[in-house]
């Protein structure tokens, strides 16, 4: 599993599924719409970490927009494995 966020954001570079926007973007109109095309995306698009906000520090969005980044987060290969993981747990 991962210990923070960063290492969970350097995995899902890693495994291609993150795209980096240096351009600077506002948080309340644009990260919306870019988040929104990319979800809209064949199988979920990527995940998006804007660097330069108009805020106060970088946003990461759609991180859980597809079945595999879910697994990632979840430390499994498929979702189909949590559910045998909690039949295990439960005796079934």
């Amino acid at each position: 599993m991962y210990k923070n966020l960063q290492e969970y954001i350097a995995r899902l570079e890693q495994e291609g599924e993150l795209i980096r926007v240096k351009a600077s973007v506002s948080t309340r109109f644009e990260i919306a719409e870019l988040t929104d095309r990319q979800a809209k995306s064949e199988g979920g698009g990527k995940a998006l970490l804007f660097e330069n906000t108009d805020g106060e520090f970088p946003v990461v969005t759609n991180m859980m927009g597809s079945s595999k980044r879910m697994a990632m987060a979840l430390g499994v290969e498929r979702l189909e494995d949590i559910g045998s993981r909690i039949e295990a747990l439960l005796g079934d």
